[in-house]
């Protein structure tokens, strides 16, 4: 194998009517910058919140806490299920959520990877996630 073989990080799928697509996989910096992007979407929203339902009191951070909930848990799994398989934070870095054969990914599979999260990010700073896109040959995250 030539060096260009061994770097190139293409998988190619085929598709059942015999044609073939190459797909990309992504890198961890441009995963890492997309997730900081939309963590930053959310801090910011969640502060806009905090801010316009501070004047309510008890019933105000009750719905702060709802609204927090929905950041953290339903942002990345609405968004990639309505914006085709992109975040806002995707959509900048130009990388798009897909299942293993290139096909869109559905509530199911979206929900699964985004609950996974959790446990990518153990023990500390994605350390599970990083060591699975590491020793998989598609980059893949357990999520």
């Amino acid at each position: 194998m030539s060096a260009a073989t061994l770097l190139d990080t293409r998988v190619e799928v085929e598709t059942p009517e015999g044609i073939r697509l190459y797909l990309l996989p992504a890198g961890m910096a441009p995963r890492a910058v997309a997730w900081l992007l939309d963590l930053f979407i959310r801090i910011v929203v969640l502060w806009v919140l905090a801010i316009g339902l501070a004047f309510i009191g008890k019933a105000g951070q009750g719905v702060y806490m709802v609204g927090m909930f929905a950041l953290l848990w339903l942002y990345p799994v609405l968004f990639e299920l309505f914006w085709h398989g992109q975040t806002p934070g995707k959509k900048a870095m130009g990388l798009r959520v897909v299942h293993a054969d290139g096909t869109p990914v559905g509530w199911v599979a979206s929900a699964t990877r985004n609950l996974l999260r959790t446990f990518d990010m153990l023990p500390f700073a994605y350390a599970v996630g990083v060591v699975s896109t590491l020793l998989d040959s598609r980059s893949r995250r357990l999520g």
